[in-house]
């Protein structure tokens, strides 16, 4: 399996081609097919209004309980490096619609800026960006990171409707435009706060296995399997497997 590269441009402003006979060969137009195809089913679509329904009151009743340890993260942050508490990062949504998913900053305010420095260091152009030992995370961020509790504030992406609590991994405008006919399909779904790639591994994984995870998760989706992956997403945490 191998995921070509697209343009940003032709992957974020051209979603039609997904249906398109002359863009995909035969195996990709019958993936393609049935995905649209189980979508229209009215007990897909109901299913998908319980996924809702549970994403708001998660997302309300986790952001009700854990306020005091959100506080007490933020004043760490605040003590630890300059800068702001929260990082504001641009990814794409379902349909391609971009949005700022939050997270508590782990890096150093200049973490961006030596961004595309570092990917070239690694020679991680065509993949995705991760370093075992990124030189710009904080102290506090390291903590913050091998216990995902830097995640914490995507609760209110999935509150506003941006992200899901599953769904597939939520990935940067130049990071999206990776993937190809069919792995496209991952961008008519929620990006979520956990998901497949969370519980199998996360940074260990490579593109091929993330594209090959999320294609499963896009396309056997059910309620039950969220709930599944919720169940499993706590102890992969604890055991800070694939953590970066």
């Amino acid at each position: 399996m191998s995921a070509t590269s697209l343009s940003p441009q032709s992957v974020l402003t051209k979603p039609d081609s997904l249906v398109s006979p002359v863009a995909l060969n035969d195996r990709q137009i019958h993936i393609t097919f049935r995905f649209f195809s189980r979508a229209s089913q009215v007990s897909f679509k109901f299913q998908q209004f319980l996924k809702r329904t549970l994403d708001v009151a998660g997302s309300s009743v986790g952001l009700l309980a854990i306020s005091p340890l959100l506080a007490v993260i933020a004043i760490l942050i605040k003590l630890g490096s300059d800068g702001p508490v929260l990082y504001k990062s641009e990814r794409i949504g379902k349909n391609y619609q971009p949005f700022f998913m939050y997270k508590f900053r782990t890096m150093g305010v200049d973490a961006d800026a030596k961004r595309d420095a570092l990917r070239e260091q690694a020679n991680l152009q065509g993949e995705l960006f991760k370093l075992a030992n990124d030189p710009r995370i904080t102290k506090v961020g390291k903590v913050l990171r091998a216990l995902s509790l830097d995640e914490l504030p995507q609760l209110l992406n999935v509150l506003r409707g941006e992200m899901s609590l599953v769904g597939p991994r939520p990935l940067p405008p130049d990071e999206s435009s990776l993937f190809a006919e069919p792995y496209t399909l991952r961008f008519h779904v929620y990006p979520g706060m956990t998901g497949l790639w969370q519980v199998s591994g996360r940074s260990k994984l490579n593109f091929d296995q993330l594209c090959a995870l999320e294609m499963t998760y896009v396309l056997d989706w059910s309620l039950i399997n969220d709930i599944k992956i919720l169940l499993k997403t706590l102890p992969a945490v604890l055991e800070s497997r694939g953590a970066c």
